[in-house]
């Protein structure tokens, strides 16, 4: 769980573990929505604010700036929710597009964060062994089944220091010449064979950025409508991830338009800058 601040003037949304991360963005956002507040005069610096009476007159131009930021503050941290999830604007289920640097500590966060609410984990991956030791030193204990769909051979030869007798697990072996329909029959089937199976199931899509480069853009486009229908139907939480610094913005907003939920993941935080469930 997490903390949550959306705001009132736009469809800006952030979420972050760390109350003070979070804050930070949110003081930064909102000085942004009122900087025509801020004058000079006989090199002054002068803010009044928009919610309340009070003013500012500084020398300093980063000094008054920062007395208007923690002000504005002031005003906005009743709006900061706690105890919440990123996916919750979309009831927990439903299909999330995460951009991030690979390989980063913030794709890690995301995952651990979307993950955490799934009994069966679903991976497709070309990384089983790192995305099975993100789940070990990260979740608290194992998934009650953890699936892996990868053109990986022996996954479990460079997981070291995992018991994997411990760990219920079962291995989907894809050719690498499978074309995309093949990919989205083998996930479909994946699925329907825990949709009956207590628990929430979880999907994770590492190979986003790969079937963009081998594929062309309408063709992905496609195959991610199909599996977003498929996950809605199982009422699964599936999110993909995106290299933001591979990829074009036009490649991404495309892309975007199949997913219910876009954020960005930034560190400890994850933003969102379009309406949640709108997608």
């Amino acid at each position: 769980m997490v903390y949550r601040f959306r705001c009132q003037h736009c469809s800006f949304v952030v979420w972050s573990a760390s109350k003070d991360a979070l804050v930070d963005a949110v003081g930064s956002h909102v000085l942004d929505h009122h900087r025509q507040r801020v004058t000079k005069h006989d090199f002054r610096l002068r803010w009044d604010c928009p919610y309340c009476e009070s003013t500012g007159q500084y020398h300093g131009l980063d000094d008054g700036i920062e007395k208007l930021k923690r002000h504005l503050l002031d005003h906005v941290t009743s709006l900061v929710e706690s105890g919440v999830h990123v996916t919750d604007n979309i009831d927990g289920t439903g299909n999330v597009l995460v951009r991030s640097p690979h390989g980063s500590a913030a794709s890690d966060n995301a995952r651990v964060h979307l993950l955490s609410p799934g009994d069966i984990v679903v991976f497709v991956t070309t990384a089983p062994d790192e995305r099975l030791r993100l789940l070990h030193d990260e979740l608290r204990e194992w998934p009650a089944q953890t699936v892996i769909v990868t053109t990986k051979s022996d996954v479990l030869e460079n997981v070291s220091g995992i018991d994997s007798s411990e760990m219920p697990l079962e291995l989907v072996q894809l050719d690498g010449r499978l074309g995309l329909s093949g990919l989205g029959e083998t996930l479909s089937r994946v699925i329907k064979e825990y949709e009956a199976a207590a628990g929430r199931i979880a999907v994770e899509f590492d190979i986003l950025s790969e079937l963009i480069e081998k594929f062309d853009l309408r063709t992905v486009f496609k195959l991610l409508h199909v599996l977003g229908q498929r996950a809605k139907r199982a009422d699964a939480l599936a999110h993909y991830h995106i290299d933001s610094r591979a990829r074009s913005e036009s490649t991404i907003n495309i892309l975007g338009k199949a997913f219910d939920l876009s954020v960005r993941a930034r560190g400890q935080r994850f933003v969102s800058e379009s309406p949640p469930g709108t997608g």
